[in-house]
């Protein structure tokens, strides 16, 4: 897991790892895109709970699909029900339920959700007999819960319930010294090689605004990893869409200048390890001269690993 850079996010990740191996349940609010489930997943990696980690979107599916995802049901239930299905509240039995765009449940499901939340009981759909199942939930969101209580859109009840510990993500424009390590990060879990990003290409992300938040910032790696021909291993500006070829002035983003000297240092420091040390190859294949590839190395040594 990557460890955040931004205060307040290291704040967040602070407090989750000390409530993980409790059974408080976790509410996350913020913009979509700005990385809950990765802190679902946290949470649930430091639990240690045996059980696994299942997560459902529930802005996704209508209320019946919702119950049945749930619930699960039993063979006949209904037409297309040839044979018992387990829900994901068995599934993660001793795990996480994650439960993503839960304000967008209708009050009938929010209902039904309280009722297992306060009795540990629920029926699959057609079936007659009890079943439990101990698990830890956790919420997100990308609504204000209180307005929609007031508007007798969600109940109250059940916020009280799903709201023990709640935090507020923010969008990734108001935490852009993080882009360049997430950057970094989705490039080798997207490629799985020791691809390196260009400063060029750090300094278009830095001014760039990011609307779908990590989410987006994932798939323009995607895309960029995709442009890249076979015998390349630095992402330029070129391998970027389109919506990336604008004018940017670095100089009037506070901060912006040491963040990309950070980020050459990681660049710098990654290709000296890739070709095995040999300053040369760092020189030929970055551009840069020997007196830089030794400045950056001195300077980052004990910062990247």
């Amino acid at each position: 897991m990557l460890q955040p850079l931004n205060e307040n996010m290291r704040k967040i990740y602070s407090v989750c790892a000390k409530i993980a191996k409790s059974d408080i349940s976790v509410l996350l609010v913020g913009e979509t895109g700005t990385g809950k489930e990765y802190i679902a997943r946290y949470i649930h990696s430091l639990s240690g709970r045996a059980g696994k980690f299942v997560a459902l979107n529930c802005s996704a599916l209508q209320d019946t699909l919702i119950e049945s995802e749930l619930f699960g049901y039993k063979k006949g239930s209904f037409t297309g029900a040839d044979k018992d299905k387990i829900g994901l509240i068995k599934a993660a039995d001793n795990g996480t339920l994650f439960l993503d765009e839960v304000a967008d449940m209708s009050l009938s499901m929010q209902s039904k959700l309280l009722r297992v939340l306060e009795t540990g009981d629920y029926y699959p759909i057609g079936g007659t007999d009890v079943e439990k199942s101990n698990f830890r939930l956790i919420s997100a969101t990308n609504k204000e819960i209180k307005d929609l209580i007031k508007k007798g859109h969600f109940r109250l009840d059940l916020y009280e319930r799903i709201s023990s510990a709640v935090f507020y993500i923010a969008p990734l424009r108001d935490r852009i010294e993080e882009i360049p390590y997430f950057a970094d990060y989705f490039v080798k879990q997207i490629s799985g090689k020791d691809l390196m990003i260009s400063p060029e290409v750090i300094e278009r992300f830095l001014c760039y605004d990011w609307p779908g938040n990590l989410r987006e910032l994932r798939e323009t790696i995607r895309f960029a990893v995709a442009m890249l021909d076979e015998n390349e291993i630095v992402i330029q500006v070129k391998h970027l869409p389109a919506k990336f070829n604008f004018e940017y002035h670095l100089n009037e983003r506070q901060g912006l200048r040491q963040m990309v000297e950070n980020f050459k240092g990681i660049v710098i420091r990654r290709t000296y390890e890739l070709y095995g040390e040999n300053y040369k190859k760092v020189m030929e294949k970055l551009g840069i001269s020997k007196d830089t590839v030794y400045r950056y190395i001195r300077k980052f040594k004990n910062r990247i690993k």
